[in-house]
């Protein structure tokens, strides 16, 4: 695939900011090490923006949502924050084609890589935290996760709902939804146990409680909680 014009890319997102600065956040390490490329690849860019993304999304939900206690806060957080979500954002904007890949990546559908379109994601708002600074990149990075914010807080309990954000997780990193069922009940009616299993793409979280309801909770977030760490 030919690689877009960076300039084409900062007129798309209406920033003003050195192209040349800009491709930095493009650079991956397969294409710096091909062409032994002296500027080095986007990762350190990555760990910075991840940075600025963790506290422009704090400082926002913190200032929007009063009401909300910390466990719902960073519940919503850790959803907003994640690979899946950031690499969706970069493919909704466009990213991966003006991602700088080196041939035998580019072969093996880099462009189409979650990971790589995160990473992306993050070096451009390391860019521009650079560039700009942090308010400017801020409000850039809540332009577009604004609305996941949202949804994701109409659809949660006050309490934190982990069936909710195992839900997200599993639609938004599989396009599927989690299939629940009763593994088996244990001890007398008042004292009743269940044990229940949730299942995703292969992936299973085990939870048990002395209702059904207790049961899958605790098994959606035993997975949630799992598939997060990828």
């Amino acid at each position: 695939m030919k690689e877009k014009p960076i300039e084409e890319l900062a007129k798309k997102l209406r920033l003003k900011i050195d192209p040349q600065a800009l491709e930095m956040a493009l650079l991956h390490s397969s294409y710096v090490n091909e062409r032994s490329d002296p500027r080095g690849s986007n990762e350190r860019l990555e760990f910075l923006g991840d940075a600025v993304i963790g506290l422009a999304v704090t400082s926002y939900l913190f200032k929007e949502y009063p009401d909300a206690n910390e466990g719902r806060l960073t519940k919503a957080k850790s959803v907003v924050v994640s690979r899946p979500m950031l690499a969706e954002k970069a493919k909704k904007i466009g990213l991966p084609a003006y991602l700088r890949l080196g041939k035998g990546e580019e072969a093996n559908h880099g462009r189409d890589r979650p990971n790589n379109m995160g990473n992306a994601f993050e070096a451009l708002i390391g860019v521009i935290f650079l560039e700009r600074g942090f308010s400017y990149a801020a409000k850039f990075v809540i332009r577009y996760l604004k609305d996941d914010i949202e949804r994701l807080f109409l659809e949660q309990s006050a309490t934190g709902d982990y069936k909710s954000l195992l839900q997200e997780s599993a639609q938004r990193m599989f396009d599927c939804r989690p299939a629940y069922s009763v593994d088996k009940t244990r001890g007398k009616a008042h004292l009743k146990e269940f044990a229940v299993t949730v299942a995703v793409a292969g992936h299973r979280g085990i939870g048990r409680g002395h209702s059904k309801k207790e049961a899958e909770q605790a098994a959606a977030k035993q997975l949630y909680l799992m598939l997060e760490e990828f």
